[in-house]
């Protein structure tokens, strides 16, 4: 227990590289080989959990799908030990994907439920994937980008969404897909602010694969077509330069503007696959065109049908006094996601200060923004915003228009903030910073549009214990009774 508790202090987390007695023997290993470790011994102990909670369950489906296939004679101890687990593992949502897998999908309502997650699997990735996300977008030394990515990693695998991760439910595909798109779209815009000849080049080759993997990641959950706001972020904000643009002929700005509207074109294929074979399905052929009401509907989805039919799913609807202890339940997640989101929305330029360590430093008069210093700081205050709206119009659509607890769950996928608290941790907790002046709070009113030279962000290390505190008791209420989120 003192390993694993070495793991999940927000102290321990903040401070990868921190000498402290046995801890020495393991400096000649990377930050990345600290997170798989991180990662097993916490998968390790959610697993545990699962497997000792008491009784059959709430959801006995997966029983009864294990009946089918039972033999007469008696089963070995490990065969009943497997199918224990298996038996713990597989509830609600997760019985949907696994009996997909096994035969593709046979009833409607099974279409909400991701095409391709029943073909693929995840796996650590995710954590090592948003791992280098961080490390590349961070405008600060080498050390500090290291302890920042690592930070945030760890802060993924204590995810709210906890078992959900382990389980067979999309959360853990989307995050890895998600988080991939996002990796390719910033090493673009890192290309974008080069000045060699051929960099526009590279920025549409990396774009093109954040606009592929943002599409595998929407056929896993709907959500992900939240991603492409950020081709139509940078459409919109090309197109007072268009007429400028075509009557230069300027081939740089054009490569990069049709590389970004065929990354959101691929986006919203990918998006579309699933629904066209639904349609294909139930609404041609010997089926007839209007075997299905959704089939007259502009645009025929599949998706949203089995949403509002078979689980009510709509604007407000789920706005019900019996709801209320759901929508407490999704609260503490959400404000951290809007309050994470807003000052990277608003003031990307004290955050960026507060990365590279300039917040405390004296420097001459500049206008109001401060002007980025270098090339990293330019791509970390470009992409910032865009990490952030997306976020922010989540918190939304969970607050008014689908079922809100499962937001602990999706939230995973976003990893603005894993980025702001795991900054936060680094300052307030991370001894290096400290020294270097940074680890003082600035006292006073949080202020959106106010001039901040910190993230407004009330201890973090209470939120990383809530999330332990939180993922452990999922973990045993998914596997014996009713999952909270």
């Amino acid at each position: 227990m003192d390993v694993l508790w070495s793991y999940v202090s927000p102290t321990r987390i903040s401070q990868p590289a921190t000498l402290k007695g046995k801890a020495v023997r393991h400096l000649t290993e990377t930050s990345i080989n600290r997170v798989v470790r991180a990662f097993a011994a916490w998968k390790l102990l959610l697993l545990l959990v699962a497997v000792a909670s008491p009784g059959p369950g709430y959801d006995t489906s997966t029983g009864i799908f294990f009946d089918q296939y039972r033999t007469s004679g008696s089963d070995s101890w490990l065969a009943r030990a497997v199918e224990h687990v298996v038996l713990r593992l597989t509830r609600w949502d997760a019985f949907y994907f696994t009996t997909s897998s096994e035969r593709g999908h046979l009833y409607e309502q099974e279409w909400a439920f991701s095409w391709l997650l029943s073909r693929v699997t995840s796996v650590v990735a995710n954590v090592t994937t948003l791992y280098r996300l961080i490390h590349a977008i961070a405008p600060t030394t080498e050390a500090r980008k290291s302890q920042l990515a690592f930070t945030t990693a760890c802060l993924h695998i204590l995810s709210p969404a906890g078992l959900f991760l382990s389980a067979p439910y999309g959360e853990a595909t989307f995050a890895l897909f998600n988080f991939l798109g996002l990796l390719c779209y910033a090493r673009a815009i890192q290309n974008r602010f080069e000045t060699f000849a051929d960099a526009y080049q590279v920025d549409a080759f990396w774009t093109l694969g954040a606009g592929i993997w943002f599409a595998l990641a929407s056929t896993i959950r709907s959500n992900g077509l939240l991603s492409g706001i950020v081709f139509a972020w940078d459409v919109l904000a090309t197109l007072p330069r268009l007429q400028h643009i075509l009557r230069n002929r300027d081939k740089e700005q054009l490569t990069r503007l049709f590389a970004t509207i065929a990354a959101g074109t691929i986006l919203a294929i990918g998006f579309a696959f699933p629904q066209a074979l639904a349609y294909n399905e139930y609404c041609t052929g010997a089926s007839g065109s209007a075997s299905r009401p959704w089939c007259q509907t502009f645009p025929p989805s599949i998706y949203s049908f089995v949403q509002e039919h078979y689980w009510n799913v709509g604007f407000l609807r789920y706005w019900t006094l019996s709801n209320l202890p759901l929508f407490a339940l999704a609260f503490p997640i959400g404000w951290i996601m809007v309050d994470t989101a807003l000052p990277s929305l608003f003031q990307a330029h004290h955050i960026n200060r507060v990365v590279n360590g300039s917040c405390g430093a004296d420097r001459k008069l500049q206008p109001y923004p401060p002007i980025p210093d270098t090339r990293e700081e330019k791509v970390f205050q470009y992409l910032l915003p865009r990490l952030a709206l997306p976020q922010i119009i989540l918190v939304g659509m969970a607050a008014t228009s689908f079922h809100c607890q499962i937001l602990n769950r999706i939230a995973s996928g976003y990893p603005l903030w894993y980025f702001i608290l795991a900054l936060e941790l680094c300052i307030n907790n991370g001894g290096s910073w400290r020294d270097e002046g940074l680890g003082q709070r600035t006292q006073g009113m949080f202020r959106l549009l106010g001039n901040y030279d910190r993230i407004p962000f009330a201890k973090p290390e209470w939120t990383v214990r809530g999330m332990v505190v939180y993922a452990i008791v999922q973990g045993g209420l998914y596997a014996s009774f009713l999952p909270p989120a």
